[in-house]
This record gives structure tokens, sequence and C-alpha cells, in this order.
């Protein structure tokens, strides 16, 4: 039963990365000029939330929606960055080790929810972008 169910999380899991992908590549068509997107500044209610944490205008927005899509296909991140990384998270957990299934369901919960942000991030920069050329439908 358990193996069902960690098979089921797995697969959501890809289903959500392969959002992400569908709509970062959609993104990376839409977009043909990416300079275009230097003067316009993160703003609406959905961006609002997320200006805080992430890029000040929607080209360096773009810039880092399709460097993770490049590390989640490819793998890309340097394995010195990804081994500190790994280091500094693991110092910051202090989860019993008894308890694994749990912080599993905790992680996978917390990269679907990254990768959710990630795609509407993605789709509204799309969108965004085509009002700016005269696109928007």
């Amino acid at each position: 039963m358990q193996s069902l169910i960690v098979q089921q999380q797995n697969n959501f899991l890809a289903a959500t990365m392969s959002k992400y992908s569908s709509a970062v590549k959609n993104m990376e068509q839409t977009v043909m000029l990416p300079s275009l997107l230097q003067d316009i500044p993160l703003e609406g209610q959905d961006e609002a939330k997320d200006a805080r944490a992430s890029s000040e205008n929607l080209y360096e927005c773009y810039v880092l929606l399709k460097s993770i899509k490049d590390t989640v296909e490819c793998g890309l991140l340097p394995f010195e960055d990804l081994k500190r990384q790994i280091n500094s998270a693991y110092d910051m957990e202090n989860e019993d080790e008894a308890d694994l299934e749990k912080l599993f369901y905790v992680h996978v919960k917390g990269l679907c929810t990254v990768f959710y942000a990630l795609t509407n991030k993605a789709n509204t920069l799309t969108s965004r972008y085509k009002e700016k050329i005269g696109l928007s439908s």
C-alpha cells in the first residue's frame, strides 16, 4: 500500500514538474525579444506577493525561470553548488531520522508548491509579454 502511495506521489511530482517545464517552454517560444521585459516591473495582485522573494523586473524573472527549467530538466547546477545547498538544507533540518516518510512528504509538498508558483509566474510573464507587443487574446 505504501509503495502505491509513493508511486502516486512521484507521478504527481513528475506531472507538476512537467507542467512547469511546459509553461516555461511556452514562455520561451512566445518571448522572442526578452530585452523588452527589462523595463516592465513586477506588479499586480499575484506578483506583489512574490516580488519580495524574486526578481525586480520581468526580464530577471524570465532569466530565473529559464535557469530553473534547465536545472530541472538537465541537472545543470554545478556539483559544488548543489553539494553546498544540500548541506546547508540538511544542517537546517532537525527532524528525527525515524520519521523519514513524513519528511519525504513534507519536501515533496514543498517542491510541488514551488513548481506551482513558478508555473504561474511563467504563464503570467508570457501573458504580460503578449500584452506588451499587442498580441493579447
